[in-house]
């Protein structure tokens, strides 16, 4: 089976366009479609009730946050509450593989095939293409820079949430490095990339299929602030030194994170 996890926190302007492409792959017998609502104040949740009824979906199904959600401290904390709600459902299973997908993104679903869903079975994690597209429509694919294996002494270039397919038995052999707060700003795609850098080459797959990236001002990485640039590498790299043990990288970048981020963690107590 697989899952197709939807991140949603106040998205109904995209979440349409998602639902519509989704309208191939309603009642299929090998897929169902987990929302995952962070407490929207908008009307994400009428407009997914709606597809549910117009369609007569039965694969269709919501998780619902119990509170209005007004803003998080910590935003990505919300990816990671919900996709443990999934993993604490009666819908996970070790043997089911889960597609993790942001509501502001979207895919040619009529194009999935048998083929397509044989090729993640045999594998932890598959990673699709990802092609950025503007507001004024313009198309750009995403490169990534440094793929899961390339270099095993700097964590590999982030693909992002929704070009990751995952495994329910990986999902639940790295739960405790999944879910540790200690690292702030590493996003639940930035810790699948890095621990599937703890897998064998032949469990980790790039497909060659395109996830649709729609750039806004809530995720145009483009526009955020150098320091916040900054902390996020170095919590990068401390994580990516946790899940090896903490064990010491012989790389120029990864050498100038360490000293970075000693000072970072040292300024940080002493101003406590």
């Amino acid at each position: 089976m697989l899952n197709i996890v939807v991140f949603n926190w106040n998205y109904s302007k995209f979440l349409k366009k998602l639902l519509s492409e989704m309208q191939a792959i309603t009642n299929h017998p090998e897929i169902r479609i987990l929302i995952c609502d962070d407490g929207s104040t908008d009307c994400s949740l009428d407009i997914v009730r709606n597809f549910i009824s117009e369609f007569n979906t039965k694969n269709v199904f919501i998780f619902e946050s119990k509170n209005p959600n007004l803003g998080r401290k910590k935003p990505y904390q919300g990816q990671l509450e919900s996709l443990n709600k999934v993993m604490d459902s009666k819908f996970f299973s070790t043997s089911d593989h889960y597609w993790l997908m942001d509501a502001d993104d979207y895919y040619y679903f009529s194009t999935l095939n048998t083929k397509f869903l044989d090729t993640i079975k045999e594998k932890k994690i598959c990673f699709t293409k990802i092609k950025n597209i503007t507001n004024d429509g313009i198309e750009s694919d995403m490169i990534i820079k440094r793929p899961i294996f390339e270099n095993n002494t700097l964590f590999p270039s982030i693909s992002v949430t929704s070009s990751i397919i995952v495994s329910g038995e990986f999902l639940l052999s790295n739960k405790k490095y999944i879910f540790d707060d200690r690292f702030d700003d590493v996003w639940l795609d930035s810790r699948l990339n890095m621990l599937a850098c703890l897998l064998k080459k032949e469990e980790v797959k790039y497909i060659d299929k395109y996830i649709f990236r729609l750039i806004h001002n809530s995720n145009d990485s483009s526009k955020m602030p150098f320091s916040r640039i900054l902390k996020k590498q170095i919590s990068a790299h401390d994580y990516f030194r946790f899940i090896h043990n903490n064990k010491f990288m012989l790389n120029p970048r990864m050498c100038f994170l360490t000293i970075l981020s000693k000072c970072f963690h040292a300024y940080n107590r002493l101003s406590k």
